[in-house]
């Protein structure tokens, strides 16, 4: 069961439904469980392989193949008959292949996006990171994309003013490292685009999280050292930020893709069921 502390589970209240696209492996089974067990809603599970479920619980829906499953998920998404898709057992391109889909797809204008919020022991709110496992090596043009849905996102879950920090190495902008230059651009973009919003960049990840260490190097930026929202520069960059703070920050964790007609769950196939849930937790409040 999710910890009472838990500010995803404590602040849940809206129930949903959710479109499970592969739920035949055993920790889609126990978090789908887990999810029943704490109330969260309804689920549609769809796929190939063994659905051994209570159907009194859950509505099972036979595929003969993963892209079946894949683009029934969707189209219950697509239908209003689910709020939330979720990646089952079945390949991530799988899923995004039926989400893009143009005429039977979730597709938008915008770029997707993953974000990921964590629950750290030593850190005092949810943090949000942005974009650890879709887009690997982002333009300035689709980190704006990035920085806008994470903010959408985040105030969906309740934070009006997000304060916006985007990580590099060092705090000084340099032509020898891009990111920098970037975030320096993407400050200006997030300051003329939401004036009531504070963003800092470059920084580097002490600075960003840590207003001891900020002050220490003499940056007194209000979103330096108490970032809501971190852009990172890379996947390489997200993806090894997301796995230290979950194997080596003891962190909750929970995911979503963002930029579609709806939320969708893609957690890592590392990821526990609990953190699992969590995501389904999260995804339903972007909904």
């Amino acid at each position: 069961m999710l910890e009472k502390e838990s500010v995803l589970k404590t602040s849940f209240a809206k129930k949903r439904i959710y479109a499970v696209a592969g739920a035949s492996d055993p920790v889609i089974k126990q978090t789908v469980d887990l999810a029943l067990q704490n109330d969260l809603g309804e689920f549609l599970l769809f796929g190939p392989g063994e659905l051994d479920y209570d159907e009194q619980k859950v509505k099972v829906f036979k595929a003969h193949s993963d892209e079946e499953a894949a683009k029934l998920a969707v189209h219950a998404v697509r239908t209003g008959k689910a709020d939330v898709l979720v990646k089952g057992f079945v390949p991530t391109a799988t899923v995004l292949r039926a989400v893009l889909a143009k005429e039977t797809g979730l597709r938008t204008d915008k770029l997707l996006s993953q974000i990921a919020m964590f629950e750290l022991p030593n850190y005092p709110k949810p943090l949000f990171i942005t974009d650890c496992a879709m887009n690997i090596a982002p333009t300035l043009e689709e980190k704006k994309q990035i920085t806008l849905n994470a903010i959408e996102a985040v105030r969906k879950f309740g934070v009006s003013s997000p304060k916006v920090v985007f990580l590099s190495a060092v705090e000084q902008v340099t032509e020898k490292m891009p990111s920098t230059v970037d975030a320096a651009e993407l400050v200006k973009f997030v300051k003329e685009t939401y004036p009531e919003i504070e963003a800092a960049g470059p920084l580097a990840f002490d600075a960003a999280i840590s207003k001891e260490a900020a002050l220490h190097k003499g940056i007194e930026n209000v979103a330096a050292g108490d970032a809501d929202i971190i852009i990172v520069p890379n996947i390489e960059t997200g993806n090894a930020l997301y796995k230290s703070l979950v194997y080596f920050g003891n962190a909750h964790v929970a995911s979503s893709v963002i930029g579609a007609k709806a939320p969708v769950v893609i957690s890592s196939r590392s990821d526990s069921a609990e953190n699992k849930l969590l995501s389904f937790l999260l995804t339903g409040r972007m909904v």
